[in-house]
């Protein structure tokens, strides 16, 4: 049996590895301390290697953070398509399987999800799109379920505001999923901004006396959400 794939070289073999090391050691920093303490000359020193060769890999700590933010798009959106791939299971269930990891994975990785949310300016990586990332995926996963919620009780597919729906239908297609109503797209971007909101609020210490449970609140906006789409 013969292959057309050309065989991996060892020099890049070895750039695979290093790549490897430097994402893994950037990650350890970060889950420690935070992406503010992830700098070149911190990551060199960890690996015990000088900075100059690190920037053979990335020419400047911007470009690395956004390789990084990549990375942890990717992640989240495996882990929420993960929670969610049984097809079998009623919209609901799924809606609050994909909810939980998403909040789950927040509060394991709460350096990481700030990543997420956050602005950085200077280099990226060529050819990077910096419009939609890999959580655009999950949004759509999110807007599936929605809009199959919304066949298991047919209501109004519109949200009652003209102009609104609109903007949600333009929004939708541009998640590609542009057969949404603007009730069910309304109910997606609600139920997820609500989200993250709570979320965002965990991780500060809001909650942190327990007189609040945040998954309650959560529990709640899911259950909004569903109604939403109900006649």
């Amino acid at each position: 049996m013969t292959s057309n794939s050309r065989p991996v070289s060892r020099r890049e073999r070895m750039r695979a590895q290093t790549l490897q090391e430097i994402e893994d050691t950037s990650f350890a920093i970060i889950d420690a301390d935070g992406v503010h303490a992830l700098s070149i000359a911190a990551l060199a020193r960890s690996m015990a290697m000088s900075a100059p060769a690190v920037y053979r890999y990335f020419p400047s700590r911007d470009a690395l953070v956004a390789h990084l933010t990549t990375l942890c798009y990717a992640q989240l959106t495996a882990t929420m398509r993960e929670a969610t791939g049984n097809a079998r299971r009623p919209p609901r269930t799924r809606v609050r399987l994909l909810v939980s990891a998403y909040r789950d994975w927040a509060l394991r990785h709460r350096w990481r999800y700030t990543m997420l949310f956050g602005t950085w300016s200077g280099d990226t990586p060529p050819g990077q799109d910096t419009t939609r990332t890999p959580l655009h995926e999950a949004m759509a996963l999110l807007i599936d379920l929605m809009a199959g919620a919304q066949q298991l009780a047919p209501a109004d597919s519109t949200s009652g505001d003209r102009a609104l729906d609109g903007q949600l239908r333009l929004w939708a297609t541009a998640q590609e999923r542009p057969g949404t109503t603007p009730r069910a797209a309304r109910a997606a971007i609600l139920l997820w901004a609500r989200v993250h909101g709570i979320v965002s609020l965990e991780l500060t210490g809001i909650f942190s006396n327990h007189t609040i449970e945040a998954q309650r609140l959560i529990d709640m906006e899911i259950d909004s959400a569903i109604q939403s789409l109900t006649p």
